[in-house]
């Protein structure tokens, strides 16, 4: 038993559902939702630059980086913080726009890290599945009536698919604060919701250079608010947050456009041979406005426990998505990987059609 001096939600064992693997280099990796391809050589060799300095203190605003982020996404430097991954902006947004107590709206299935920000910070979370996996707004109204707050994923992670935008609009309109995470805005037909900024002064937008970008392992992202959210974002951000070869990183990164372009095209052309292999074997398939896939493996006599055992004998990894609150037993998700990596799934699955 913990001693009483840890607070009640770490005795909870709170925390995010990784992946089960002790040797991930031997793996085809299809359980993260990374870039399959990797960064770019223009953003290796700025790393590689810049890490003779690592004995110096980054710059603590990251303003370079601002004004990077300002020309790929059009706003105002000034409505930008920047800090150790996106997961470090749900949690300076908890500590900025809410107080011990608040209540938070999470519909579920979703990404964990929403509840983990909210209980570290004393909110309590408040929950709502999504009917069938669908978003439908009236029942996120509902939920707000008596919260202060939103998480909401767009995509949302694991179910691939969003909220309308006349469903967010409703949302926006009942003055809450609402938090919308675009992790995996560059893998969606949908635009950002960065130009809302000047519309709505509740909503605070929440991007990553961890997917599209290839930078997972280097940790950085940033959130987008008006200038009242944004400046209380910086005075709760800790300083030097955000490391030296991150910052180059990203910089370097935005000035890879084409690398991007073509991660995204070949990226729709994977998950479009994945959904019609998947869907031909028996699967039940979830649109998907991601860069991964929310599949049902009980039409083949398995439940995501068997399936993933199954591939993790075969040097393959997916994600058992029982560990997502609300998502069941029998969903797993698959992020579209390289060509090859794709094929060999796919023929690893086939062999248990085979019998």
């Amino acid at each position: 038993m913990i001693s009483k001096r840890v607070r009640e939600m770490i005795e909870e064992g709170l925390s995010y559902p990784l992946a089960e693997s002790s040797e991930e280099k031997e793996f085809t990796k299809l359980c993260s939702n990374e870039n399959p391809f990797g960064p770019p050589s223009k953003v290796i060799n700025a790393i590689k630059e810049e890490a003779e300095r690592i004995g110096e203190y980054p710059e603590s605003s990251s303003i370079e980086v601002k004004e990077a982020i300002s020309d790929y996404i059009g706003v105002n430097p000034l409505q930008i913080c920047v800090g150790n991954g996106s997961d470090e902006i749900m949690d300076l947004a908890c500590k900025a726009t809410m107080n011990p107590g608040d209540q938070v709206l999470i519909p579920i299935p979703t990404f964990s890290q929403y509840e983990l920000s909210c209980r570290s910070n004393a909110m309590v979370p408040k929950f709502v599945e999504l009917d069938n996996y669908r978003w439908e707004a009236e029942s996120l109204l509902e939920g707000l009536k008596d919260s202060k707050a939103a998480f909401i994923g767009r995509p949302n992670n694991p179910t691939g698919n969003s909220i309308n935008n006349e469903g967010t609009k409703e949302l926006l309109s009942t003055g809450k604060i609402i938090i919308v995470d675009e992790a995996y805005v560059e893998f969606s037909e949908k635009t950002s919701l960065v130009d809302w900024i000047e519309d709505y002064e509740n909503l605070i937008v929440l991007r990553t250079f961890s997917k599209a970008f290839a930078l997972a392992g280097i940790r950085i992202g940033y959130g987008v608010a008006n200038r009242e959210i944004s400046e209380a974002l910086e005075r709760v951000r800790p300083p030097f947050s955000v490391n030296r070869l991150a910052q180059k990183a990203a910089i370097a990164a935005l000035k890879t456009r084409d690398f991007l372009d073509r991660t995204r095209d070949t990226i729709f052309k994977e998950k479009e041979y994945l959904q019609k292999k998947l869907e031909k074997l028996g699967f039940e398939i979830l649109p998907s406005d991601a860069n991964f896939i929310m599949a049902n493996p009980t039409p083949l006599g398995m439940d995501a426990f068997d399936i993933c055992n199954y591939l993790s004998k075969q040097g393959i990894l997916i994600r058992n998505l029982s560990g997502f609150r609300g998502a069941g037993s029998n969903w797993i998700r698959i992020s579209v990987g390289r060509p090859e990596q794709n094929k060999r799934l796919i023929k690893a699955i086939e062999k248990i059609k085979e019998g």
